[in-house]
């Protein structure tokens, strides 16, 4: 499962409108969960948008509405619900670098470490777009019905994306006269880190004494 969600159990009160009542009452109670939940923040948090994101364990007897007509239901159902707290870890590629400080997204979460809470951070004044930086949760922010949770940071640590290798194909190796191998191709991957080898030193022939 994905380091941002978690397995929860809710449950809500579920209208259903007389229009969409039939004898499998649960999937139109499904359908109406999806609709209203999925992709967006309820109270609890921000619910999967999945196909499998939302399980209805449990419902109850309907119960007629007249004011908004149709018939009422309990539902009790299990969904992957995003809820940053306090003191969590996590990790997200950094979308932008401003004067507020490093913007980064990882969804359904938008991330911002400001500039006021790293002065004098040298890590901080290395990070590019493009990195990935690892940051502590010290804050969220939603509304219900959002579709994205505000999340206030500070930096932990940050990474460079790898430098892709470098692929040097040599000429093909000469068929020696005899030898029953077709052609061969070598291969050479080098890297920017490569480090060179030490060259050897050429000894001197000590000379012959003659008697």
């Amino acid at each position: 499962m994905d380091p941002l969600f978690e397995r929860r159990t809710l449950t809500k009160k579920v209208n259903i409108h007389s229009k969409s009542l039939q004898k499998n009452i649960q999937a139109s109670l499904l359908a109406q969960l999806k609709m209203q939940y999925q992709g967006r923040c309820s109270s609890e948090g921000y619910v999967h948008k999945s196909q499998e994101g939302i399980v209805i364990t449990n419902y109850s007897l309907g119960r007629a509405n007249y004011l908004k007509g149709g018939v009422d239901y309990d539902v009790t159902f299990q969904a992957d619900i995003c809820l940053p707290h306090v003191g969590q870890t996590f990790k997200a590629p950094v979308t932008l670098k401003s004067k507020i400080g490093i913007h980064a997204k990882i969804e359904p979460i938008e991330v911002l470490l400001p500039r006021d809470l790293h002065i004098g951070v040298d890590a901080f004044e290395a990070v590019k777009e493009g990195d990935e930086v690892e940051f502590e949760v010290i804050g969220s922010k939603f509304k219900q019905g959002d579709e994205v949770i505000v999340v206030v940071g500070r930096l932990k640590a940050a990474e460079q994306p790898l430098a892709p290798a470098v692929v040097e194909e040599a000429a093909p190796v000469e068929q020696q006269e005899g030898s029953g191998r077709d052609d061969e191709r070598r291969v050479i991957v080098t890297t920017s880190s490569t480090a060179e080898l030490p060259k050897r030193r050429k000894l001197k022939r000590a000379d012959t004494l003659t008697v």
